[in-house]
């Protein structure tokens, strides 16, 4: 009987210990298996029992950090009872944290590797119109970046090579760059008979531009994160790949605010005739990236360190951005969702803007506010990236786990 009452008791502690651990084991489960992590992050989930006390988040001991500022690539352990590793995780250990908040407006001029195919265009010959890029595979979107081997600078180069005498009116190689892949086209250029020269019958750029916020700049060498999703121009696709370009202060014209199922925006203005305040060489899914070279335009006060998104708690946050002349303001919201994401996404978190001076002003998220910084407990744990259409008072936010890691 005795025997039997212990037994009992033995089991009754399993189920309790096992409904005890299991949800922490499922929360650990919905990690991703490659992540970014501080040291700070990982110091406060293990105090605040995030995963119970029985699970911990380690680190592999004497660990050699690099010391250029970049990431260290090393695996977590998630053990129980401090004993068993029930899961690892690859991450990229950020030290060099450091940074200064954005929340500035600023204007993009970006510049394409190669000139971007934005259309096309008839020929007048004399044997009627032509459309050569009917007759090839070249799509809008491409990028040019090689006619016969020569490297394509601009649009003007276009007309230069393909009208050199030992290529006029010859069916020519081109090199393009397609969702960052190279291929080969060949295309036959055309005599125009009102230029008087051959032509390709293609409308290309080599440029884009917009407007966002900056997001952080690193104290250590001036790198910068932007916008939290990529610079979009409707005719050059979304696989505009960015070779080079600036960044310019931005002249506030005004607010639109934003209303359901009408999004507002930020009215500006950028001059391209003014000096740069930085460089830009990344348009990627998870914002824009460079060099600031004026040091000027940050605040030397409105500082945080990076957060993973280990730091990310649903309640209060803050955004920071700047929708007046009295330039960069803190701004009230709440985290009101943050997805346990397997694989990187620009959606990672559901805000809500609580601040009544900021709706009264925006209605809420409006374009150019793209980027904003999210700050929670003095850390920037991500970046304002969407509005939903039905309430512009919500929206999404990117972790800046994913900024960072571009």
């Amino acid at each position: 009987m005795k025997k039997l009452f212990i037994f009992s008791i033995a089991i009754a502690l399993c189920l309790v210990g096992t409904a005890f651990v299991l949800p922490s084991i499922r929360k650990v489960s919905d990690l991703p298996d490659n992540m970014i992590v501080t040291y700070q992050d990982l110091d406060e989930v293990n105090k605040s029992n995030e995963y119970t006390p029985l699970l911990n988040l380690e680190l592999p001991k004497n660990l050699k950090v690099a010391q250029n500022g970049e990431p260290t690539e090393t695996t977590m352990s998630v053990k129980l009872f401090n004993l068993f590793t029930i899961k690892k995780v690859n991450v990229r250990l950020l030290t060099d944290t450091d940074v200064y908040v954005g929340g500035e407006t600023v204007g993009f001029n970006l510049f394409s590797d190669g000139v971007i195919c934005v259309g096309s265009n008839a020929v007048v010959t004399e044997n009627g119109t032509k459309e050569p890029i009917k007759e090839s595979g070249i799509k809008d979107g491409d990028a040019i970046i090689k006619i016969e081997g020569i490297e394509i600078e601009n649009v003007e180069d276009i007309d230069r090579i393909i009208n050199l005498p030992n290529y006029a009116g010859k069916e020519l190689t081109l090199t393009i760059k397609r969702n960052s892949e190279e291929i080969e086209e060949k295309i036959t250029p055309v005599f125009d008979l009102f230029s008087k020269k051959y032509k390709l019958g293609l409308w290309v750029r080599n440029s884009a531009s917009g407007v966002g916020t900056l997001t952080y700049v690193k104290q250590s060498d001036f790198r910068f994160g932007a916008v939290g999703h990529p610079i979009v121009d409707s005719s050059l696709g979304d696989n505009f790949e960015v070779e080079s370009g600036n960044i310019y202060k931005c002249r506030l014209l005004g607010i639109k605010k934003g209303q359901k199922n009408d999004p507002g925006e930020i009215r500006s203005t950028i001059n391209l005739s003014d000096d740069a305040i930085g460089l830009a060489d990344t348009n990627c899914k998870y914002g824009v990236y460079g060099n600031i070279l004026n040091k000027g335009i940050v605040d030397a006060e409105r500082t945080a360190t990076l957060g993973g998104r280990l730091g990310v708690e649903l309640g209060d946050a803050k955004i920071y951005c700047s929708i007046d002349n009295e330039g960069v303001k803190a701004y009230d919201i709440k985290i009101i969702k943050a997805s346990k994401q397997k694989t990187a996404d620009d959606k990672s978190m559901i805000i809500k803007i609580t601040d009544k001076e900021l709706l009264e002003k925006t209605g809420g998220i409006i374009q150019g506010m793209s980027g904003s910084p999210i700050v929670q407990n003095g850390k920037i744990v991500g970046a304002v990236t969407h509005v939903f259409m039905n309430d512009p008072t919500r929206g999404y936010g990117v972790y800046v786990d994913w900024m960072v890691d571009n």
